[in-house]
């Protein structure tokens, strides 16, 4: 019999739709997971197998268009106005739930259950936290172990026919204590079994998914019975005559079955071919084989009612964020070709888990993620128990198995990995980064997202965190900052902590300001990221310029529209990214640039630090340049290399080791600018030494002139803070139009007269400024210039009180 799946439809708040799983999955051992925004409702709606959606009743929401067009389908509206899902469900009542759930599956047609419209009647239903079912789930097997070992005990109190001795007061105080008084007869040990048999967590999830025989039963609930509680390990301590040892062999399994077994049958079936024995399910307690036996972690976890949903190198995914509906179809189509078929995901593929894993939730399948690199350096024989027991878990969780990082392990780890034989365990095995894998396995493509998936991710993140954002934000953030699902969801839950702490701003802004803060876990060594303070308003560039470098963040901002939905994307010979190079003096602003366009952006600005990129061995150049690529295009950075000269230089004729190197190094950068997907910008003094070829591959090329008169006294207006202290003396347009100075220039001699003034406690006057001025032409070398400056008087110098702001 086909399993019930319970899918639960998106809700405005994602928590309520957890918090309804939560509520369900433990009590009806029905198979629950929750559908991500932009699931294909229509999908499910038309399902062969017996599947019941429960979907928000929202205001305005047609029931007619989630009509079920499958007679295996039902739908249950539920709304979750009022209800306050941090603490408790308020307004459901559990049992009316269930009870519609039961209405669903009773007759053959399609079905409609509206709850949202009737509120129950008794107080509602408040829940002080999510838990599971606990004692309830543990309660039917402690019942029936109390009396298997009470009628053990009086087994072997009638074999040794004595009570007088201390063993015997030890035997008549663990009975009481199991059973008190009452006689346990075969009747009423086979009832206590036949009820914890029946019971939903055993029928549900051991039954139907390893389809266990009676006395497989019985064993499992035996070996795990030291676990599940203390005094059962002293029973057994007494009954192999050996109180160190709580936990049971296989004689005393066969004794606790029947009289006639013995140990070498228990041996047999606990290496037999049924999944039981395949699957270890009990197996030595330890590394030492003497020490007893007991039953796999997550057996225990399900018979304590514990529903563990992570640990160190796994977790259960049951909510994502939207998934691609091309891989969606595809994977929808390989379930229905090959039942449980094994899906490799290649190397590198972008986000490739992640994107097939929000695919199978979409699909209404949890998958159950574990990391390889756990596998790493255990013994080849440790490598199968290791991974059938993840996958033991997955089975129980009726998820598919997904297995990372497969291209990492060591080659002993991982023909041990491909060796483990699954097959029956499994409901869907996805290995990522392997290249074969066992029996029928097929290779799926993960395309990167396109711009309206990426925009929705980005919307659906914030919903779920309780930000509001519009379209049009959603879509700058989507094209500015490509980011893998996790980060999109870490920068949602960081903005969401700042809103809830009462930052002021918009959303959207928090959401920048969170992304930059996650961008920091990608910036590597060979990089740093300086602050970009700069604002359009600081800098001074003839309109010409200005007016190119202001269309930079718009063909970043518009890129997924022109490249996506208007085709230009197959046109682009040289790849989707952005490239610029700026050249001209120095102090001309090209740097200045690049942080007002990251600022512009709101991302993050990396610039390369050539003293760590450049090396004197063979390869790691290229190693460390590679480095930086990656590195911003995780973070969707603005990635700066300043002096540009330095790495992009000419190629030259080979005329030893070194030219040939040299040019290796020129060759990969051309490469991998081609293939970058982000935003990078060139500056450089000498234009003419850059190679050609790079030119071609750049989108923007500026030449920055020198300024001036009029952006020369421009510069000098921003050179001097509207805070800072000025002399009534201090007019410095005569400089402007006389000295032909870079900004850098004009604003190093800015500071350096502030400094002048700060030392002498006075406002800042026209004399430090021209003593500055000289000191900065000799540096410069400009002598004659020097020379040429007037001689300021220094006046009687204002005390800083006088000072005229």
């Amino acid at each position: 019999m086909t399993a019930t799946r319970i899918l639960i439809g998106p809700f405005e708040r994602r928590v309520f739709a957890e918090g309804l799983k939560t509520l369900l999955e433990d009590e009806t051992g029905y198979t629950v997971a929750t559908l991500p925004e932009g699931a294909d409702l229509a999908r499910h709606l038309s399902a062969e197998t017996p599947t019941v959606l429960i979907l928000e009743a929202r205001p305005g929401l047609d029931p007619a268009a989630l009509q079920p067009t499958s007679p295996a389908v039902a739908v249950i509206l539920v709304s979750s106005e009022g209800a306050d899902v941090q603490i408790a469900l308020r307004q459901l009542d559990p049992a009316r739930l269930r009870s519609a759930i039961a209405l669903a599956e009773q007759s053959a047609h399609p079905k409609m259950i509206a709850l949202s419209a009737d509120r129950p009647s008794q107080p509602p239903c408040i829940i002080p936290q999510f838990r599971h079912a606990g004692r309830s789930a543990v309660a039917p097997v402690i019942d029936w172990l109390d009396a298997a070992f009470a009628a053990a005990l009086d087994r072997l109190a009638a074999a040794r026919g004595r009570a007088d001795s201390g063993f015997g007061g030890d035997l008549a105080m663990l009975r009481h204590g199991l059973v008190g008084e009452a006689r346990i007869t075969e009747e009423e040990l086979d009832r206590r079994f036949e009820a914890m048999a029946a019971a939903p967590l055993w029928q549900q999830r051991l039954f139907r998914t390893f389809a266990l025989a009676p006395e497989e039963l019985r064993l499992l609930a035996i070996a795990a019975a030291p676990d599940l509680d203390r005094r059962y390990g002293q029973v057994i301590g007494l009954l192999q005559n050996d109180y160190a040892q709580p936990r049971p062999h296989a004689s005393t399994l066969a004794r606790m079955l029947a009289p006639d077994l013995i140990g070498a049958d228990i041996e047999a079936l606990l290496g037999s071919r049924r999944l039981m024995a395949r699957f270890r399910m009990i197996r030595p307690h330890g590394e030492n084989p003497d020490a007893g036996l007991c039953v796999t972690p997550a057996l225990l976890e399900l018979m304590r009612g514990e529903r563990v949903r992570r640990g160190r190198d796994w977790q259960l995914d049951s909510a994502a964020l939207p998934a691609d509906p091309d891989l969606t179809d595809r994977i929808s189509a390989l379930y229905a070709a090959v039942p449980g078929p094994v899906m490799l995901v290649a190397p590198g593929a972008p986000d490739g888990a992640a994107a097939v894993a929000a695919a199978h939730l979409a699909l209404g399948r949890p998958v159950l993620r574990y990391r390889a690199v756990a596998l790493d350096g255990l013994p080849p024989a440790s490598v199968a128990p290791a991974v059938i027991d993840i996958a033991i878990r997955a089975r129980l969780h009726d998820a598919a198995l997904m297995i990372e990082d497969v291209d990492t392990l060591d080659p002993r780890s991982r023909m041990a990995l491909m060796a483990v034989d699954l097959d029956g365990l499994t409901d869907g095995l996805i290995l990522v980064g392997a290249l074969s894998g066992p029996g029928a396995a097929v290779p799926v493509a993960v395309a990167a997202p396109d711009a309206p998936l990426r925009a929705a991710r980005w919307r659906a993140a914030a919903r779920d965190h309780g930000l509001s954002i519009t379209d049009g934000a959603a879509r700058a953030l989507s094209a500015k900052l490509n980011y893998p699902l996790a980060d999109i969801d870490a920068v949602a839950r960081l903005a969401a902590g700042r809103s809830r702490a009462g930052a002021p701003d918009p959303a959207e802004q928090l959401l920048s300001e969170a992304a930059r803060y996650v961008s920091r876990a990608h910036a590597p060594r060979t990089v740093r990221r300086p602050p970009c303070l700069y604002r359009w308003s600081d800098i001074v560039l003839p309109p010409s310029i200005e007016a190119t470098v202001r269309a930079i963040p718009r063909h970043v901002l518009d890129g997924p529209r022109v490249l996506d939905e208007w085709g230009y994307g197959t046109r682009l010979s040289y790849g989707r990214g952005i490239g610029a190079l700026f050249s001209g003096p120095s102090g001309t602003g090209k740097t200045m640039t690049a942080q007002i366009i990251a600022r512009e952006l709101g991302v993050d600005l990396m610039q390369v630090e050539l003293s760590r990129c450049v090396s004197k061995y063979i390869g790691e150049t290229e190693k460390n340049i590679d480095a930086c690529f990656e590195a911003a295009e995780a973070a969707s950075a603005l990635l700066l290399f300043d002096e540009a000269d330095a790495m992009f230089g000419k190629r030259t004729e080979i005329k030893d080791a070194h030219d040939r190197h040299a040019n290796v190094e020129v060759a990969y950068l051309l490469q991998r600018i081609e293939a970058y997907q982000g935003l990078v910008i060139l500056t450089t003094n000498l234009k003419s030494n850059i190679d050609k070829a790079f030119l071609r591959r750049l989108r923007f090329v500026l030449d920055y002139p020198m300024p001036g008169p009029e952006e020369r006294a421009a510069i000098w207006d921003r050179a001097i803070p509207p805070g800072a202290p000025c002399a009534p003396d201090l007019d410095v347009s005569f400089l402007a139009r006389r000295l032909e100075l870079s900004g850098g220039s004009i604003q190093s001699i800015a500071v350096n007269a502030a400094f002048a003034a700060a030392a002498e406690d006075a406002a800042i006057g026209l004399h430090h400024v021209v003593e500055a001025t000289r000191a900065e032409l000799r540096k410069m070398g400009m002598l004659t210039a020097e020379r040429a400056l007037p001689e300021v008087p220094r006046p009687d110098a204002p005390l800083i009180e006088a000072r005229i702001q």
